[in-house]
């Protein structure tokens, strides 16, 4: 038996804009996707899937990866894709995916939009030894930021252009402040593989605003006080706005919310990023009284 682990992610600054080579700062989370592999002694692949809440979903692959029997069939062509991609990186993958029986166990819900995806890429390179970038640039798609955090112990600083290394470098974020940053779940998930097919096709921004969006994020990895953390929050969202004619999610959703909300990662659906002068469990119990049941104290969910 063999078992790897890859940690989630949170995309903190230059949602979007990291596709073009902005720098972002993202996190890794103490949550993850574990994977474990073991031999079956019967010809073929089986891959069992679960998550907290019990089976996500199986599948049965014969020799040459065709499908015998799903339990959804979408997500069964999908790792069927992904798995003909690692094999045409490396062909002596498919050995290994021969009499294996393969279970993986994601640690939160796939509709978080914590990684998913990103870490079943980072379990396979441990695994099978492939590119995980390469294999994303042929599957999903994105800047790999959430891969490099599938492998990261601390917060990063990352940065890529479009199918080069990636660069990262490790940072310390944990402001005084930290324990009054909060996430709150926009109670839908967002669809990031779309958005970011989208984004790419779109015209390229303005270097201007690349480089404001990379001094960003170095402000918010130093920021001291919460008031200036407010600002740069309300800056930034008022660039990724501009770039994308996507409506910020303070003004869209929590208006009268008394401290600043920015987005993470695709806008639109996942998790929000806010922070107020007001103590946590009072910020927590404003979102619930408005709908949003889902509130996580910041510091408890990363690897600081």
């Amino acid at each position: 038996m063999q078992t790897f682990h890859a940690n989630g992610k949170l995309l903190i600054t230059a949602e979007y804009l990291v596709l073009k080579g902005a720098k972002a700062l993202a996190v890794p989370l103490n949550k993850g996707q574990q994977l474990t592999v073991g031999h079956s002694g019967l010809p073929g692949l089986r891959w069992q899937a679960t998550a907290p809440s019990g089976d996500w979903f199986d599948v049965e692959m014969d020799a040459q990866l065709n499908l015998i029997h799903s339990s959804d069939e979408t997500k069964a062509k999908t790792l069927q894709h992904i798995l003909i991609k690692a094999q045409q990186q490396k062909p002596d993958v498919i050995s290994k995916l021969q009499q294996a029986t393969v279970q993986t166990h994601l640690e939160f819900d796939p509709l978080w939009g914590w990684g998913s995806s990103s870490t079943l890429l980072h379990l396979l390179h441990q695994w099978l030894g492939i590119d995980p970038y390469r294999l994303m640039d042929e599957t999903f798609g994105g800047s790999g930021y959430d891969i490099a955090c599938a492998a990261a112990d601390k917060p990063i600083h990352y940065s890529r252009h479009w199918q080069q290394e990636p660069e990262i470098e490790t940072v310390s974020f944990n402001p005084p402040f930290i324990e009054k940053i909060g996430l709150v779940y926009l109670n839908k998930k967002q669809n990031s593989s779309s958005q970011v097919k989208s984004f790419l096709k779109s015209q390229q921004p303005d270097q201007g605003l690349i480089d404001g969006i990379s001094a960003l994020t170095t402000a918010f990895t130093n920021a001291t006080n919460i008031s200036d953390f407010e600002k740069l929050i309300h800056r930034h969202e008022k660039l990724i706005s501009a770039a994308t004619k996507l409506i910020p999610v303070q003004k869209q959703l929590f208006q009268k919310f008394p401290g600043a909300v920015k987005s993470l990662g695709a806008w639109g659906g996942d998790f929000a990023l806010f922070v107020s002068e007001m103590d946590f469990q009072t910020a927590k119990n404003w979102f619930h009284n408005n709908g949003y049941p889902i509130v996580l104290p910041f510091k408890e969910v990363i690897k600081t």
